[in-house]
């Protein structure tokens, strides 16, 4: 687990009514303004570091410095219109067996200032820019999070005047202009045009375990179809579980999702005509899955080396060519073939080269 030091600023704000915002200006580092706004919830964390304020209760020895924060411990590319979910924690907040005169403090709202006006103030715990955040090399930024300090008292908790800021960093990974042109962010993947009518997905925006490709998505207030997945656009991403495709993706790259140690399990769409070579090579916890009736066309090496593959289905009648071991997942592999392309498939499996102990399966 990464560990900040947090630094405890001088002085106590009083507690004030604020109205929620949606959008806070905070700097690139480089003289340039972004538009930014902080959602919860993530996997990683750091703790809020060693007491160097004022403000620990000597009694109870609880202080807002001892709060967590989860979800910022790694840099963030700062991609258009792309937020990342974080989680504040905080201290005494997890006690479930408070006693008289017990302390915690209560994370209410963040903002990039020590000394907020009402529109620096926000209270959804999420962080993004609008417009991108562009940087050469990796910079740190401060971010202020403010806790309402509460006691227990005759047998419910009960809050002060007292709301104390801690200083979090968080760090912008590097981003040029020239790495994002022609490319648009939402929903944490990036697209490219590609025609008219069409867009590929060229990359992940942000940090997602469960991977969703839509079927369409709306770019400068026009809709395009999903149909394809760039060549090495997931590749070797150590987040990712598991992928749905949208339901108009016809094309899966070379190299796609190659050597991405930590996916499960992939669900293809019903238009899925084409998967490029190496597109998901080397994936050591994939699992068993099942390839649509409209895939025409496999190349070389596919699915190579995946050791968790117990059974490979293959629906319909529409396979034409298959690359070289595209299907040598493993020495022990089950390919289940429709009775109808049996010898078909069965012959093209063959050429392909495969294990010895393949087995094939009528179904």
């Amino acid at each position: 687990m990464k560990k900040m030091a947090a630094i405890m600023l001088a002085g106590v704000l009083a507690a004030g009514s604020f109205s929620t915002v949606s959008a806070a200006e905070f700097s690139d580092g480089a003289g340039a303004q972004s538009n930014a706004y902080f959602a919860d919830n993530f996997e990683y964390s750091w703790s809020a570091g060693e007491d160097e304020s004022t403000d620990t209760d000597e009694k109870q020895s609880i202080s807002a410095n001892d709060s967590v924060v989860e979800g910022l411990d790694k840099p963030l590319t700062f991609y258009p219109n792309t937020y990342y979910k974080f989680n504040v924690i905080g201290a005494g907040t997890q006690n479930t067996n408070p006693v008289e005169g017990d302390i915690k403090w209560t994370p209410v709202y963040w903002s990039m200032s020590i000394k907020p006006q009402e529109s620096d103030i926000h209270r959804k715990w999420e962080i993004g820019s609008a417009s991108g955040i562009y940087t050469k090399v990796e910079r740190v930024y401060d971010m202020y999070i403010f806790f309402q300090r509460e006691e227990y008292i005759e047998n419910a908790w009960v809050q002060n005047d007292i709301i104390q800021p801690v200083r979090y960093q968080f760090n912008a990974a590097p981003l040029t202009a020239e790495d994002n042109k022609n490319v648009y962010y939402t929903g944490g993947l990036g697209y490219k045009i590609l025609n008219a009518n069409e867009v590929s997905v060229t990359s992940l925006a942000a940090t997602f375990n469960i991977i969703q490709i839509p079927a369409t998505v709306i770019i400068n207030d026009k809709v395009y179809k999903v149909t394809t997945i760039d060549q090495n656009a997931f590749k070797g991403n150590k987040e990712i579980t598991d992928v749905i495709f949208g339901s108009n993706i016809t094309t899966i790259g070379k190299y796609s999702f190659y050597q991405c140690t930590n996916l499960r399990t992939i669900r293809f769409g019903s238009k899925v005509t084409r998967i490029g070579s190496n597109a998901f090579a080397q994936c050591p916890k994939l699992k068993n899955f099942t390839l649509p009736a409209s895939i025409k066309h496999i190349d070389a090496y596919a699915f190579a080396q995946c050791p968790a593959v117990k059974i490979i289905k293959i629906n319909g009648s529409s396979l034409e060519y298959i690359g070289k071991k595209a299907f040598a997942a493993n020495k022990t592999v089950t390919l289940r073939l429709p009775k109808k392309s049996f010898t078909k498939y069965r012959k093209l499996l063959k050429a392909s080269g495969v294990y010895s102990k393949t087995t094939f399966v009528k179904f």
